[in-house]
C-alpha cells in the first residue's frame, strides 16, 4: 500500500508518545527500594563531589534499586576519570534507609588510548593513537584528540564535551572533524569505489533530566568534497568515470545541518545488555549552499529492545525505517548489506546505484555467552542471527517481492585494546551460499 510523504509526518506524534512511553520502564521502576539517607564521597583531591554525584540519576531522600546504583556505578567506571573506583552501601539511621559510600583514587595525566568499533555508514575502525585530556579541572569535562582509519574511513577528531554548563543540567559538546569517506558503487557486476572528504564543526546540546534528557539538538557546519572519478576495487590504479546519477554532486558542497533527536536508553549495560530499550528518533534538516543542490529532509527511527531469557542468554531485536528526499546527495542516504547491515550480502550490494532514499530493515539475535569469567566482558560470545531489509528509492511503498533476508551463526571475540571482534557466518534466503563477514562491535 503506497505511503504518501505527509503521513510520515503525520505518524510523528505516535512515534513521540511511544518513546516517552518506554522512558520509566521496568529497568528504571523501583523494586526492593531503600532511601538514600547520605552520599559520602572520598579520595577526590581533584574532582568536585557535584562532578561524582553526576553519575548518579538519583540524590538524597531518593527510593533507589539495586540496578540504579550498578548503572551509576559503571557510569563512573565508564567515565575513566579515575583510577579505581570502590562504591559500597550500610545501613542508615533508620530502617529502609542506606548510606552510599564513593572511594576514588583519581587519575591525574593525560592518557593514550587505543580502541576499536564500527559504525554503520563507515564499517569497522581501529584508532591506534588517541590523546585524552579528561576532567583536568574537575569538572568532569571530556577533551580528546583521535585519529583512526578502517575499512571504508579515515579521519581526524578533536572532540570536547561539557557536562553540566553554567551549573545547569545541560551538557555541551563540540567536535572539530576532518575524515575520508570510501562509498561503494556496483556497477555491471564491478565494483568500485568512490572518495568522499568530510570537515567541519559541530555542536550537541542535551540534558541530565525532564525532556532534555531525551532530546537532543545538534548543528554541524560542514564541507563535502566529491572526487570526480572512482577506482576500481581489483585494481586501484585504474580509474573510471562517474555515471550520471553520481555526477552532479562532484565538487565541493558546503553544508548546514540541524538535527533534532530523541533518544531513550534503558539497557542495563553498553557492552552486552541483557535488558531494556535503546531507541532513537531524528529528523535532519540540511541546507546545501552549493547551486546544484537543494535543501532537504531526513527522518531516522531505531529501536533496539534486549531481554534476558536464562543464564545471560539474551534475545536482541532491531528495527529501523528511514526515509530522505530523492533529492539529496548520495552521500547522505542508505544503503543496505554487509556486516554492518544486512549479513549475507555484498556490502552495499542491496541498494540502487546512487544508494537509496527509503530504508526498512530488521534482525534478531540470540546471545549467549561461551565462557563464563567477566561476564559481561567474557573472551567468548555465541550469536544466532536472522535479517532482514528492503532499500530502495521513489516511490514510497515497500515491494512484497523485494525483501532480502538471511540467517546465520557467530562467534564475539573480547580482544584486549581492540573490543569485540565479530565473525558471522551468513547464508542468504533462498540461496543459502555462505558469506564470512569479519568485523568489530555488535551489529546492534
Amino acid at each position: 500500500m503506497p505511503i504518501q510523504k505527509e503521513k510520515i509526518f503525520n505518524i510523528l506524534p505516535i512515534l513521540l508518545a511511544f518513546f516517552f512511553s518506554f522512558a520509566e520502564s521496568p529497568a528504571n521502576q523501583t523494586n526492593n527500594a531503600l532511601q538514600v539517607e547520605q552520599i559520602e564521597i572520598s579520595g577526590n583531591t581533584k574532582t568536585r563531589s557535584g562532578t561524582i554525584l553526576g553519575f548518579f540519576d538519583f540524590t538524597v531522600g531518593d527510593q533507589i534499586t539495586k540496578a540504579q546504583l550498578d548503572r551509576g556505578i559503571q557510569k563512573i567506571n565508564d567515565s575513566n576519570f579515575f583510577k579505581e573506583v570502590n562504591v559500597y552501601t550500610q545501613p542508615g539511621t533508620e530502617k529502609g534507609n542506606i548510606i552510599v559510600f564513593v572511594e576514588v583514587k583519581e587519575r591525574h595525566w593525560p592518557y593514550f588510548q587505543f580502541k576499536g568499533g564500527y559504525d554503520e555508514l563507515a564499517g569497522w575502525y581501529l584508532s591506534p593513537i588517541g590523546l585524552r585530556f579528561d576532567n583536568l579541572l574537575g569538572f568532569g569535562n571530556y577533551l580528546g584528540i583521535e585519529f583512526f582509519f578502517g575499512d571504508r574511513l579515515v579521519g581526524l577528531d578533536i572532540s570536547y564535551m561539557r557536562p553540566r554548563i553554567f551549573k545547569s543540567d545541560l551538557n555541551f559538546q563540540a567536535l572539530l572533524f576532518n575524515r575520508t569517506h570510501q562509498f561503494v558503487h556496483y556497477i555491471n557486476d564491478q565494483k568500485y569505489f568512490q572518495e568522499v572528504g568530510n570537515g567541519g564543526l559541530g555542536f550537541r546540546l542535551n540534558g541530565n533530566s525532564g525532556i532534555m534528557k531525551y532530546l537532543w539538538l545538534d548543528f554541524a557546519i560542514e564541507n563535502f568534497n566529491v572526487a570526480e572519478d572512482m577506482v576500481l576495487a581489483e585494481n586501484r590504479d585504474e580509474r573510471a568515470a562517474l555515471p550520471e546519477v553520481l555526477k552532479e554532486y562532484v565538487g565541493e558542497n558546503p553544508t548546514g545541518r540541524f538535527v533534532v533527536s530523541l533518544n531513550l536508553d534503558t539497557r542495563d549495560q553498553s557492552y552486552f545488555p541483557t535488558k531494556g530499550l535503546w531507541g532513537s528518533l531524528s529528523l535532519d534538516q540540511a541546507n546545501n549552499q552549493n547551486d546544484t543542490l537543494d535543501y532537504y529532509k531526513k527522518v531516522i527511527f531505531d529501536l533496539r529492545a534486549y531481554q534476558e531469557l536464562a543464564f545471560n542468554w539474551t534475545l536482541a531485536l532491531r528495527g529501523k525505517a528511514a526515509w530522505i528526499d530523492d533529492s539529496a546527495p548520495f552521500y547522505d542516504k542508505f544503503y543496505l548489506g554487509g556486516p554492518n547491515s544486512l549479513r549475507g550480502y555484498q556490502d552495499r550490494g542491496l541498494n540502487p546505484l546512487g544508494y537509496a532514499s527509503r530504508l526498512v530493515q530488521g534482525s534478531a539475535e540470540l546471545r549467549f555467552p561461551l565462557t563464563r569469567a567477566n561476564f559481561p566482558r567474557q573472551f567468548l560470545s555465541g550469536v544466532v542471527f536472522y535479517d532482514v531489509g528492503q532499500a530502495w528509492s521513489e516511490p514510497d511503498k515497500l515491494y512484497r517481492d523485494k525483501w532480502n533476508s538471511s540467517v546465520g551463526y557467530g562467534l564475539r571475540f573480547n580482544i584486549p585494546f581492540i573490543g569485540l571482534v565479530r565473525l558471522d557466518f551468513a547464508y542468504p534466503i533462498p540461496s543459502y551460499d555462505i558469506r564470512i563477514h569479519l568485523s568489530l562491535g555488535h551489529t546492534f
